[in-house]
C-alpha cells in the first residue's frame, strides 16, 4: 500500500518545503510502498533510474537564456539617476548593479564603442559608492569605467573624482596624478563655456592644494591579513600543523602533540572541496562571492548573463572556466525549484570535474578504487569522492536518487553533457555521481561563518559572540581528523578565513598529550571535579608531579612535599597572596574588554592563565571563568580585524601603523555630482 507522505527533516536540508523538488519528490515517495523502499539502496544506479523513470514523475528542466537586454539596463540606470539625486547612494548602487548585470557587453574588446553606455553604468555606480565612502571601490569601479571606452570628453570629472577617493584613501601619489590628468581633460571636456571650465579648473587646483603641505608624497599601504597559512605545515599533513600527528592508541587513533601547542598557534587550515552561498537566510545573498565567500563591495556581472556576481574579474574568470560555465543556465531554476545548499554542493561537485574526466571518475568509484590515489590523471580534484556513505536508509536512498536524476537533466540542458556525444551510458554514469555526491552533501556538509562582533564592547561579557553562517563546504580532509581528534571540551577556536576553516588553540598543550579539536555530542566535561572551594597546588619543584588540594581559606603556610626524590618546601601562603592577584588582573582584563582594548585584554588574560597554570592544576572554577572570557577576547580581535580590514581598506579609515603615518590634512568634503551621464 502507498505510504502517506510527510516532509522530514532529511527532505528539508536538501530543498525548501513549499518549493516544486518537495511536491516532485513526495508525489514518488506517495507510489513506493515500504518494502521497495527497504530495498532501494541495495538497487543499481540502472534499476533505480528505471524506477524512477517508470514512476511518471515529471522531470523537465527549461534552461535559462542571458537577461542581457539594452533596453531593461537603460531602466535599472535611470533609477539609478534617481535615487542618487535624492542621496539615497545605497538604492542607487543597487540599481546600477542590476543595470550592469542587464547591460549587453563585449568582454573579449573592451574599448568597443558599443560598450559605450556599460562604461557610463560603471562611472555613475562609482558616484554612488564615492558618496557612500567605500572609495577602494569607488576607485575599482572609475578603471573599469576607463578599460570599457569611458567617453573622452567626461574623463575630468571621473579623474576628479578618483584623485578625492585615492585622497581618502590616503594614496597620494596616485591621487595627484588623477587631478592632474581632470586637469589635462577639462580643456577637451563637454563643457560649454570657458568660464565654466576656469570655474572647475579652479575646484580642482584647490582640491590639490592638499599636496602643499610636504614635499614627500607617499601611497599609505593597506592593511594586510592575518596569515592563516600554516608555515610547519606539508602538503600531506592535511592542513594540520606539524606540531600535532595522528598516533594509534590500542584499538583508536588519537591526535597528539608532536611539540608543545602554545595558545593562539593556528592548528588547521583547510580550503573546502567546494563551497557554496547561503542561499536560505543570513548575511549572503548578494553580498558575498559565490566563488571566494568574501564581502563583496564592487560586484562584478557574470561573464554569460545570468544573475550571479562575483567579487572581482579573476574570481568571475576562475569560475567561469570551471564549474560555472555549467551552472549559470540553470540557476533561476534551482533558485525558483527551492534547491538549498546542500543540493547545489552535490551540484557543484560534479560541475568542478571536467565533463571529459566524468567516465574516469566513474569507473574509479565503481572499482571501489581511492579515487584520491590516481588524481594525476585528471584535470580536477575529486578526492571528496572518497568519503565513506555506509548505512543508506530506503528513505535516504530514494531521497538522493530523486535530486540525482533532476539534477541529471539540468545539466543535460546546461551544456555539461554533450548532446551529439554517442556513448549511451553518459547520463547513467552521471546519475550515479550524482547520487553520490548527495549522500556526500547530506554528510559531510559544514556552515562556513562570519563573526558578528559588535564594535562597541559594552556589555559584551554577558552575551555571546554571533556567528552567521555565510555559506556551506565540504572539507574532506577534516574526515580523518575528526575521527582522532572528537572528544569533550575543545581546546579550540574554530574560525574562518573567507571560506578557508582555521582552528587555533586557546590553551596550551603539553608535548605527548592528546588534543581535541572537535565536540561531540553528549561528551562535554563537567566545567570542575569536586567542591567549588578546593584549589590543587602543583608542588613548587616543577620537575615533581605531586599536588596539594587544599580549601581556598587553608591556613597551611609551608607543606613540605612527602616523595623522597623532591621534599622540596612550598609556599601555599605566597601563592594565596599572588591569587590576589591573579584575580584583580582578571578584573582588569574585563573592563579593558569592554573599553574596547581587545588586544590589552586578551594579554593580560594569557598571562593570568599562564600563571595559574603554573603553581595549581585544574579544573578550578576562576581559571574556568578565565578561559571563557579569553576565548571571548580573541574572537573579538579576529572580528575587530576583519572589520579593520573593511574600514581601512574600502573606507581608508584605519592606517596599517606599521607604516608611515598620515602627515597630510584631511580634506575638504567632495562637492556633490550630480551630473551623472544620461546619454
Amino acid at each position: 500500500m502507498p505510504v502517506k507522505v510527510k516532509m522530514d527533516g532529511l527532505a528539508d536540508s536538501l530543498f525548501s518545503q513549499d518549493g516544486e523538488l518537495s511536491k516532485l519528490y513526495s508525489g514518488i515517495r506517495s507510489k513506493i510502498n515500504k518494502e521497495k523502499l527497504n530495498q532501494f539502496p541495495s538497487l543499481t544506479a540502472q534499476q533505480r533510474l528505471d524506477w524512477l523513470v517508470g514512476s511518471g514523475a515529471e522531470f523537465k528542466v527549461v534552461p535559462g537564456e542571458s537577461i542581457k537586454n539594452l533596453e531593461t539596463a537603460l531602466e535599472y540606470k535611470e533609477k539609478g539617476n534617481e535615487f542618487f539625486r535624492k542621496n539615497n547612494f545605497g538604492e542607487a548602487y543597487q540599481n546600477y548593479t542590476k543595470a550592469l548585470q542587464y547591460c549587453p557587453v563585449n568582454l573579449d574588446n573592451p574599448p568597443d564603442p558599443a560598450n559605450k553606455q556599460y562604461s557610463i553604468i560603471w562611472a555613475n555606480r562609482s558616484a554612488a559608492l564615492d558618496g557612500a565612502g567605500l572609495y577602494a571601490a569607488t576607485i575599482h569601479d572609475i578603471d573599469m569605467a576607463l578599460k570599457f571606452g569611458y567617453p573622452r570628453e567626461l574623463w575630468y570629472k571621473i579623474y576628479k573624482r578618483k584623485g578625492h577617493a585615492l585622497i581618502k584613501m590616503k594614496q597620494y601619489l596616485e591621487a595627484r596624478e588623477a587631478l592632474e590628468v581632470s586637469l589635462k581633460n577639462i580643456g577637451r571636456s563637454d563643457i560649454k563655456k570657458e568660464k565654466d571650465r576656469d570655474n572647475y579648473r579652479m575646484r580642482v587646483r584647490k582640491q590639490m592644494t592638499v599636496f602643499n603641505v610636504t614635499k614627500t608624497l607617499y601611497n599609505t599601504e593597506l592593511n594586510e591579513r592575518s596569515d592563516s597559512v600554516l608555515a610547519a605545515g606539508k602538503p600531506e599533513d592535511r592542513g594540520l600543523t606539524s606540531k600535532l600527528k595522528i598516533c594509534q592508541d590500542g584499538a583508536r587513533t588519537k591526535l597528539q602533540a608532536e611539540e608543545d601547542v602554545l595558545q593562539e598557534d593556528v592548528v588547521l587550515a583547510l580550503d573546502p572541496y567546494v563551497a557554496v552561498v547561503n542561499v536560505s537566510g543570513g548575511r549572503a545573498g548578494g553580498k558575498v562571492c559565490p566563488h571566494t565567500l568574501e564581502k563583496m563591495f564592487h560586484p562584478i556581472p557574470c561573464r554569460f548573463g545570468s544573475e550571479e556576481t562575483f567579487s572581482s574579474e579573476k574570481y568571475r574568470d576562475e569560475a567561469s572556466e570551471s564549474y560555472h560555465q555549467y551552472e549559470w543556465r540553470i540557476l533561476s531554476t534551482l533558485s525558483k525549484v527551492g534547491l538549498l545548499e546542500k543540493g547545489r554542493l552535490a551540484l557543484r561537485m560534479i560541475t568542478m570535474i571536467k565533463p571529459g574526466d566524468l567516465k574516469k571518475v566513474y569507473d574509479l568509484v565503481q572499482k571501489k578504487k581511492k579515487v584520491e590515489e590516481v588524481e594525476e590523471g585528471l584535470r580536477t580534484p575529486v578526492k571528496a569522492f572518497d568519503l565513506p556513505v555506509e548505512n543508506v536508509s530506503g528513505e535516504e536512498s530514494l531521497l538522493c536518487s530523486v535530486l540525482a536524476l533532476y539534477l541529471t537533466r539540468c545539466l543535460s540542458v546546461s551544456g555539461y553533457l554533450d548532446p551529439a556525444s554517442s556513448r549511451s551510458n553518459q547520463e547513467l554514469e552521471l546519475f550515479h555521481l550524482l547520487y553520490l555526491a548527495v549522500l556526500i552533501a547530506l554528510r559531510y556538509t559544514r556552515p562556513i561563518e562570519i563573526l558578528d562582533v559588535p564594535k562597541q564592547k559594552v556589555g559584551i561579557l554577558d552575551t555571546e559572540i554571533v556567528r552567521d553562517v555565510c555559506g556551506f563546504g565540504i572539507y574532506p580532509d577534516i574526515h580523518q581528523i575528526q575521527q582522532s581528534a572528537t572528544g569533550g571540551n575543545c581546546d579550540v577556536i574554530r574560525w574562518f578565513v573567507a571560506k578557508k576553516l582555521v582552528l587555533s588553540s586557546f590553551r596550551k598543550i603539553e608535548k605527548g598529550s592528546s588534543i581535541i579539536l572537535f565536540s561531540g555530542p553528549g561528551l562535554s566535561e563537567p566545567e570542575n571535579k569536586g567542591p567549588n572551594d578546593m584549589i590543587t597546588f602543583r608542588c613548587g619543584n616543577e620537575l615533581c608531579t605531586n599536588s596539594f588540594p587544599l580549601k581556598e581559606n587553608t591556613k597551611e603556610k609551608i607543606i613540605s612535599c612527602p616523595l623522597e626524590d623532591c621534599r622540596l618546601k612550598t609556599n601555599i601562603w605566597e601563592r594565596l597572596r599572588l591569587i590576589q592577584k591573579l584575580k584583580k588582573d582578571f578584573a582588569s582584563a574585563k573592563e579593558e574588554l569592554e573599553r574596547n582594548e581587545v588586544t590589552l585584554a586578551r594579554d593580560i588574560l594569557k598571562d593570568t592563565i599562564e600563571e595559574w597554570d603554573r603553581i595549581i592544576i585544574r579544573p578550578y572554577k576562576e581559571v574556568t571563568q578565565l578561559e571563557k572570557v579569553y576565548v571571548k577576547s580573541l574572537l573579538c580581535d579576529i572580528g575587530d580585524h576583519e572589520r579593520n580590514l573593511v574600514e581601512g581598506n574600502q573606507m581608508g579609515q584605519i592606517i596599517n601603523m606599521k607604516k608611515k603615518p598620515n602627515i597630510m590634512p584631511e580634506t575638504e568634503p567632495a562637492e556633490q555630482d550630480t551630473s551623472l551621464v544620461k546619454v
